[in-house]
């Protein structure tokens, strides 16, 4: 009897995307890019959301300590940086290592109604938590709608 299998092409390009990590990695190292005083060895995950009158960007960032994270805004340009060092108490040659380390940075462009001066930021369980708010004139506003008194006719005697 015939077995029917189902041909999904999600399947083939996740193989084709581990194989091209893996070609890359052998060439450039297992950090997976070259590795210099001006360039970042990894991207760390990142979620944006719009949360009412306020813009939330969370940042995946385990292991590394909040006083080697910067966040700055310039403009209209969220920036994100900092450091993962590799734990300096074993010498020993790691078998595997899929955990990146060295610089990294990531840059967003903010809507222009966002009050920079009241940005905050939380460091809670590698998780790094910004929250935006927009500023006061652009946040929505109710006006509210009153009626007016009927004007009187006056009718002709």
């Amino acid at each position: 009897m015939l077995n029917v299998t189902r041909w999904t092409p999600w399947t083939e390009l996740a193989g084709l995307h581990r194989d091209l990590d893996s070609i890359f990695g052998r060439v450039f190292g297992e950090s997976g890019s070259r590795q210099s005083a001006d360039t970042f060895t990894f991207t760390p995950a990142a979620e944006v959301r719009r949360d009412g009158d306020k813009w939330r960007v969370s940042m995946a960032l385990p292991g590394i300590s909040p006083d080697k994270v910067e966040v700055d805004i310039v403009d209209r340009t969220l920036r994100v940086r900092g450091e993962r060092a590799a734990d300096g108490q074993s010498k020993a040659e790691p078998i595997l290592s899929e955990i990146s380390y060295g610089r990294f940075e990531r840059e967003f462009t903010l809507p222009a109604d966002i009050d920079a001066q009241h940005v905050e930021a939380t460091y809670r369980n590698g998780m790094l938590e910004l929250v935006l708010p927009l500023s006061e004139g652009a946040k929505p506003r109710r006006i509210e709608v009153t009626a007016t008194p009927e004007p009187k006719q006056i009718k002709a005697a």
